[in-house]
């Protein structure tokens, strides 16, 4: 008796496999059969591809809900479970909008299948990317899943796609004579893909609406030159590796913003990747700047890293990020000088390789250790240090010596510091920290409200940086994510 009731329970919620089911009174369906065919289309696309075409056994009712639903097409691992085959028969068969397609480690065909050039196309991908399926198409991604130097996206994946939104390729060839018709796009990222300056110039034509760019470790030649009327970030990550397949491959390990009227960010994304060459001759707006480190930036007539001519001054920016100073005041205040609204200063005392902890009795290895210059003023304060700065975190920080004295001037000088954070590696307890509130002669900074704040570093502090790029809702993105693994003490 207990087993009827249940199984009639499960027919009143699920349906009996054809038709809807009825309850116990015979004059109302069961929760599910009550849905429209629009909202149940809705929650099926939500699935992941392989459940979600799974629901076609569920009764007849269903079989044509996936098909005519928004397909969401996700293959994590090209290959596993998703052939080929399968990918064409889900694209041919399925009549609603394709909203999604994310194509993951595609490998690419077997050698006795390609074409005789180096520059040949997947016809796969142009097979895939038809006109009805690009028309209602809002986010694609394509990654191969190596030798990206030989495998040419074929130029049919750049024509018309009215409603895509995000775009990423990685691991490929753009095509020559490249033309692009994405009028909607707005978020861009391009990794580890083989480009010369003509297809890079293509791409931003074709993308007047693009307000997101992504360029992580790409090859093929030595600069990009961006002109963008509505970029607001810009993300960039050069490869130290040495490219493979032609030796006449190069590196893109220089970024030149010619025209940005409406760039926030511009972001070098790693410095531990080598050197790395940005100049910025246009960029009226731009308020976020960093992670600096081998990164040798030119503003205007500014060099920074060799300080030629320290005649421009950014007031817009308001946010900086830098990696491996020394400490050395001397650079530091170069960039205090030549951003005098600084309100936010992000410092990394030295690389990621000593991120652990160290024995409090054992002084840490240091590498070109600057002395701190005393702060005379020859020149009259910094204007961010009197009006501006009220933020300054620093990491990775020991507590000694003129690293002690790097800290304390930001604590006698920012007038209106309110925060001052310090990752530390070490382990350290109330006992220290009192004493680091004398040595940094807290009693006596000029700003009243400023108070400091310890946190001890407890896990891995790699985080995916290019969130940084991607999060335009987050005014200041190094403020959550810059001491990511430190906990508060």
């Amino acid at each position: 008796m207990a087993d009827n009731e249940t199984m009639a329970s499960k027919k009143r919620i699920y349906g009996d496999g054809d038709e809807p089911s009825r309850s116990s009174s015979g004059d109302r369906a069961d929760f599910i059969s009550n849905l429209s065919d629009e909202l149940l289309g809705t929650i099926v696309s939500l699935l992941p591809t392989r459940e979600g075409g799974r629901t076609q056994a569920l009764s007849r009712r269903w079989r044509p809900i996936w098909r005519a639903a928004p397909l969401y097409l996700d293959v994590g691992d090209f290959g596993c479970g998703f052939s080929e085959k399968v990918i064409s028969s889900i694209l041919s068969a399925h009549t609603g909008p394709a909203r999604r397609i994310s194509l993951s480690r595609i490998r690419p065909l077997p050698r006795r299948f390609h074409y005789t050039d180096d520059d040949a196309s997947d016809g796969r991908i142009d097979l895939w990317l038809c006109p009805r399926v690009l028309s209602h198409l809002q986010k694609l991604e394509l990654t191969y899943s190596y030798d990206y130097t030989r495998i040419t996206l074929p130029p049919s994946v750049f024509r018309h796609a009215p409603a895509l939104r995000v775009a990423k390729f990685s691991w490929c060839r753009l095509p020559p004579n490249l033309a692009v018709d994405f009028p909607c796009l707005q978020q861009l990222t391009l990794r580890r893909v083989t480009m010369t300056e003509e297809t890079f110039r293509a791409v931003l034509t074709g993308c007047p609406a693009l307000e997101i760019l992504l360029l992580e470790k790409n090859v093929g030649v030595g600069c990009l030159r961006i002109s963008s009327p509505t970029l607001k970030s810009i993300g960039f990550l050069a490869r130290w590796e040495k490219p493979q397949g032609d030796n006449s491959t190069v590196n893109v390990n220089e970024l030149v913003v010619e025209d940005a009227p409406c760039l926030e960010r511009l972001l070098p994304l790693d410095p531990d990747n080598g050197s790395t060459i940005i100049r910025v001759i246009s960029a009226p707006r731009l308020e976020v700047l960093g992670s600096l480190g081998m990164v040798q930036l030119h503003l205007g007539t500014t060099v920074f890293q060799e300080m030629i001519g320290l005649t421009s001054t950014m007031r817009t920016v308001k946010v900086l990020a830098l990696d491996y100073v020394g400490p050395d005041l001397d650079a530091v205040l170069d960039f205090l000088i030549c951003f005098p609204c600084l309100e936010s200063l992000y410092i990394v005392l030295e690389p990621r390789r000593f991120e652990h902890p160290f024995n409090g009795n054992e002084l840490p290895p240091r590498n070109k250790m600057n002395s701190v210059r005393r702060y005379a003023s020859p020149d009259g304060p910094a204007e961010c240090l009197e009006l501006h700065l009220k933020k300054v975190a620093l990491k990775v920080y020991y507590g000694w010596g003129v690293e002690a004295d790097f800290a304390r001037f930001f604590i006698l000088n920012a007038k209106v510091l309110e925060v001052m954070e310090f990752g530390t590696v070490i382990r350290c307890n109330d006992k220290w920290k009192a004493n680091q509130n004398k040595l940094l002669r807290l009693e006596d900074r000029a700003s009243h409200n400023a108070r400091l704040e310890f946190k001890s570093f407890s896990s891995s502090t790699l985080k995916d940086y290019k969130k940084r790029t991607h999060d335009l809702s987050l005014p200041d993105p190094f403020d959550a994510s810059f001491l990511y693994g430190y906990v508060t003490l």
